[in-house]
């Protein structure tokens, strides 16, 4: 069945003009959007069904956002269709929703198709794991404060946006006022030039130029990347994505033509996706974006949760070394209750949909933080970090990107590694100072903290750890165990000093974003 599903896909793609169907999927992904207007005049409107018109996901016309994204770079891959000698092509229809939402049913089945294969081998839970990092990102959104803030504070500060400039000609603060510029345009119109309009916004043409060097590529290089990337990869879900690197794609001979099939994907690209220009610095301004990470959760737990105590790093000795702590300690009184290790490492392609993610970068810093943390707990245990811990204290692995979601499998495999680096690094740590660990993601905790209080907090993580909840996100847990409980929701505590960060935000008055 899957090579049937995949012919039929293929017909559809090969059929498509590749200009005209990144058009459709523009405008098939505006109108489920709350800006669905300004794609009624790109979508015939009689092709469009009563309740097509949703930005709710679960409805049966939903075209779903990872799937435009998968079909934008799928039309990059699959050959067009010979025109026969005699007779005429039949072509795609580029202004029809019911041509849009065919490609995405005959996507979920070959995707199905290929899982069917796959589960038969695999674990349940690493498959899990794929689909939370395929599927949640869109689910969250990227077009909101905490976003810019987050990566505002760690990447366009000190050493790191300095690197940025000197590389890229433009600073970072620039790149991303002129990207969120293209982001509010893209919602509304599906096609821009840089031409002369540009100046009556400020922007000239050698600035957006930079931008666009950055976030674009004409159609034919990243047709081109797309078949070299992809082609290495079995399951189509899995395949990585060009739009990540250029969410905009430029098409006419001069790549005057400039398009955008998921805006959103800007300004993932403006705000996290700065890793990408940076880790090419070297140790130097990894260490600086990694610092910054940490005094950005510090700072963050702190002012969201004050009746906890809160203490930064510090080092102490076992003779004849010096040791540092865990980067972030909270406590209750006198008693020490969560440690947390910062991880500002993003993910892999290989990490997220690779066929062994356990051997790719970044999970031996994970297994080395959680070493730390129990290394930690073990010196207080012994005495020598003058830090007395509660008998339900926890560890705590704070990361910069979504790492181990819904993946019990990869968790696991973590503590284990992490047990043999115990005992072979240090075997005086004993089984009670191997606490329970918890992996939580930035974005994750922000969420959990606009309604938690340090009680359901401290509780969200000690029920995470439960055989009952083994593998669920924290935030899943939260949601749980308050189910049906009225809670107040306060705001991001740092609406009002973004524009201290990126001095474009207050001149624009936070158009377009929500908290």
């Amino acid at each position: 069945m899957r090579s049937h599903y995949r012919k039929k896909l293929n017909k559809l793609l090969g059929a498509a003009g590749d200009e005209e169907f990144i058009q459709l999927l523009w405008a098939t992904n505006v109108l489920q959007s709350e800006y669905s207007d300004a794609a009624r005049d790109y979508i015939h409107p009689d092709t469009i069904p009563d309740g097509a018109i949703t930005s709710d996901m679960k409805s049966r016309f939903a075209v779903q956002k990872w799937e435009i994204e998968t079909l934008a770079n799928e039309i990059m891959t699959v050959p067009k269709v010979r025109r026969p000698k005699n007779g005429k092509t039949r072509t795609l229809r580029w202004d029809h929703f019911q041509a849009s939402l065919n490609c995405a049913i005959w996507l979920r089945k070959l995707e199905n198709a290929e899982y069917r294969i796959r589960k038969k081998r695999e674990e349940v839970f690493i498959e899990m794991g794929r689909i939370a990092a395929r599927q949640f990102e869109w689910q969250r959104g990227f077009d909101n404060v905490p976003q810019f803030y987050r990566n505002a504070f760690v990447y366009g500060q000190g050493e790191c946006a300095s690197y940025f400039e000197q590389k890229h000609g433009i600073s970072l603060n620039r790149f991303s006022q002129i990207g969120f510029m293209l982001y509010v345009l893209f919602v509304s119109t599906p096609v821009m030039h840089n031409d002369s309009s540009w100046a009556e916004l400020g922007v000239s043409h050698e600035e957006m130029e930079r931008v666009l060097n950055l976030i674009s590529m004409p159609f034919p290089e990243a047709a081109n990347l797309a078949r070299r990337r992809r082609k290495r990869i079995t399951h189509t879900a899995d395949k990585p994505s060009i739009l990540r690197q250029s969410p905009c794609l430029r098409f006419g001979s001069k790549g005057e033509r400039i398009r955008a099939p998921l805006p959103e994907l800007i300004i993932e690209r403006v705000t996290s996706g700065v890793f990408y220009d940076v880790v090419s610095g070297g140790g130097t301004i990894r260490d600086n974006y990694g610092k910054r990470f940490e005094e950005y959760c510090a700072k963050y737990l702190a002012d969201v949760l004050p009746k906890f105590g809160w203490e930064g790093e510090f080092s102490y000795r076992k003779k004849p070394n010096l040791f540092d702590t865990p980067d972030i300690l909270c406590s209750e009184g006198p008693l020490l209750t969560i440690a947390f290790e910062c991880k500002a490492t993003r993910m892999s392609q290989e990490a997220m949909f690779g066929k062994d993610p356990f051997s790719a970068r970044g999970y031996e810093d994970l297994t080395k933080a959680v070493f730390q943390l129990w290394r930690f707990f073990s010196h207080c245990r012994r005495g020598y970090a003058d830090r007395t811990i509660a008998e339900d204290a926890v560890g705590v692995i704070l990361t910069l990107d979504n790492w181990l979601m819904h993946s019990l499998t990869l968790q696991r495999q973590v503590l284990e590694k992490a047990k043999r680096m115990a005992e072979t690094k240090d075997p005086e740590i004993l089984e009670e100072d191997r606490r329970p660990v918890v992996f939580v993601a930035a974005p994750e905790l922000e969420r959990i903290l606009t309604v938690a209080t340090e009680e359901s907090f401290k509780k969200a993580l000690l029920t995470s750890v439960s055989d009952e909840f083994a593998g669920w996100r924290l935030d899943g847990v939260f949601r749980e165990l308050l189910a049906g409980a009225e809670r107040e929701k306060r705001s991001f505590p740092y609406v009002d000093e973004l524009g201290s960060l990126l001095p474009w935000w207050d001149e624009m008055h936070h158009a377009g974003l929500s908290d």
